[in-house]
């Protein structure tokens, strides 16, 4: 007790000392303090905003590891054909996909598409171009002339050599021949997720998914308006195949794409059944019906007047889950249940938020490193003003240890006075911390934001349009040949965005201070205290009580 009382004393009397030890406490603490709400807040960002999100998620084929493993050992480059044989016996059925639907697996729900084309019929419904005209059978002959195969392929293009699809992702490859796409979906959840983008209907309803239903379409605005179509009529379309098979199809419905984009996928030298504007929507159970199955193969002349053979739908299969730690699971137990290293589990959704935290990543990191730097300062300072404080106290200690007080009690007695200045210390930077956290993390964010956007603009001005991503990868991880990445899309305030999503960079962080901000730096004024607290141990141990009282004499 006598300690504790003695040590609260000198706290008092020695207020000049104590104060400069307190503000430097206080301003260490209060630097520490915003540095870990900042990585604190960037957590939270990171996890728990995924954990309360839906996410989606497919599983393709790995390209790059199918390149490596058809590569030839002595010209280095892949063998294409061997590549193409690989990647099609690779392909993943229907059944394949739905193995993998389990809720074991951490799946909340699955929604997948079917694409196949057809062609026009003589008399019938036209396709529309992309310039939003109808575009007539003798018109659009050279196109699919060009889409059979007799297109010159491009360099790094590998779809005119005939590659197949990766299948799975949203990113694949559609497909490109004929006048129209036939979309078969498989649930409302499916047609949400439309890879056009969502749509409103302006007249009808959208088909039902039964076997009463099998032939039932919806149509966009622009076909009807073109064709002079409505809800209720019927129209035929034909077998890519085969012009004299014809099926026959009910709208009862027309929608309005949301986003209007009347280009088609592949460029203005695609076929019409790549532009939106000419996709026929209806359920898969139609597409079943009409033998448009993924059974079912077709013949494709590449450009080399080589005839291969390919899928006549293109099926992509959507995984839902709840958050971050199921879509983990899922990876993790797809992975140990015989999901081969060829292939892929990727998520879009994943891909887009963790782009958009590149700023707060940047600030993070930075929060880190100032964190140790404040933290190593502060404890050689507060060591450096302890030793000076017993060097001038040494003759008190040698007058304590002379009347009989064990060393040990007059190092206790430093640790305890060191407890109680850093305790106001701590109180007063916590304080200021909490105070200043929030401004001065997105004065720091908002710093980064602009070196991205600055640096983005400086890459527009180098190349005079925006950088394009590593030669050979697309959206989804699949590869894509010259020329068809588009620009990388930016915010409204100038900021980069991710190619193949428009990703909104994080301009704000809510670096609250919260109990577990303050239980750390609790923690961290203890290790301080005691780190300095063994200083003066180690220095009370060394000194001599009679050999103190006879300097001093």
């Amino acid at each position: 007790m006598f300690i504790v009382r003695n040590a609260l004393h000198n706290v008092v009397r020695n207020k000049g000392r104590n104060a400069l030890m307190i503000i430097i406490v206080a301003i260490i603490t209060a630097a520490a303090t915003v540095a870990l709400a900042i990585v604190q807040a960037a957590e939270r960002a990171r996890t728990s905003a995924l954990d309360d999100t839906t996410i989606s998620a497919q599983i393709s084929i790995d390209r790059g590891a199918m390149i490596g493993k058809t590569r030839d050992a002595q010209s280095g480059g892949a063998d294409m054909q061997a590549m193409r044989e690989s990647m099609a016996s690779k392909q993943l059925t229907l059944d394949d996909y739905q193995k993998y639907d389990k809720s074991e697996y951490g799946v909340a729900s699955s929604y997948y598409t079917e694409t196949a084309s057809a062609a026009a019929v003589d008399d019938g419904v036209e396709p529309v171009d992309s310039n939003g005209t109808v575009t007539n059978q003798e018109d659009q002959s050279a196109t699919e002339q060009n889409q059979s195969g007799e297109q010159p392929q491009s360099p790094g293009d590998d779809r005119a050599g005939g590659m197949p699809d990766a299948g799975g992702g949203k990113g694949g490859m559609m497909m490109t021949t004929g006048d129209f796409s036939l979309v078969g979906f498989s649930s409302d959840e499916a047609i949400a997720n439309a890879l056009n983008g969502s749509f409103t209907m302006d007249s009808g309803q959208v088909f039902g998914y039964g076997t009463d239903d099998d032939g039932d379409v919806i149509i966009s605005k622009t076909l009807a308006d073109a064709n002079d179509l409505s809800v209720g009529g019927t129209f035929k379309v034909a077998d890519i195949t085969d012009d004299t098979k014809t099926y026959t199809l009910t709208i009862v419905g027309i929608y309005s794409n949301t986003t209007e984009n009347t280009m088609p996928m592949g460029g203005p030298m695609a076929s019409t059944a790549s532009d939106p504007a000419n996709a026929i929507y209806t359920s898969v159970s139609t597409l079943d019906a009409l033998g448009l199955t993924g059974g079912k193969t077709i013949e494709i002349t590449d450009a080399r007047g080589n005839t291969r053979e390919t899928q006549a739908t293109q099926l992509s299969y959507t995984y839902v889950f709840d958050g971050k730690a199921q879509y983990d699971r899922f990876v993790a137990d797809v992975k140990a249940n015989g999901l081969g290293n060829e292939y892929t589990v990727s998520s879009a959704d994943v891909e887009q938020y963790e782009a958009s935290l590149v700023s707060l990543n940047n600030l993070a990191t930075f929060a880190k490193s100032l964190l140790i730097v404040v933290l190593c300062v502060g404890a050689v300072v507060l060591v450096v003003l302890t030793i000076f404080n017993i060097r001038e106290r040494k003759y008190e200690i040698g007058v304590l240890t002379a009347i009989g007080v064990k060393k040990a009690k007059v190092a206790a007695q430093f640790a305890i006075e060191l407890l109680a200045v850093t305790a106001i210390g701590l109180a007063l930077g916590v304080g200021v911390g909490a105070a200043v956290s929030v401004p001065v993390s997105n004065s720091l964010l908002a710093s980064q934001v602009e070196a991205q956007a600055t640096q983005q603009q400086q890459q527009r001005a180098q190349f005079g349009r925006d950088m394009q991503p590593p030669s050979g990868v697309g959206q989804d991880g699949a590869t894509t040949g010259e020329g068809s990445l588009s620009e990388a899309p930016k915010d409204d305030n100038g900021a980069p965005q991710q190619w193949g999503h428009a990703t909104q960079m994080v301009s704000k962080v809510n670096a609250t201070v919260n109990w577990a901000t303050i239980g750390w730096m609790l923690l961290i004024g203890i290790g301080l205290t005691l780190l300095a607290s063994l200083v003066a141990a180690v220095f009370v141990m060394r000194y001599e009580p009679l050999q103190i009282l006879a300097d001093r004499s």
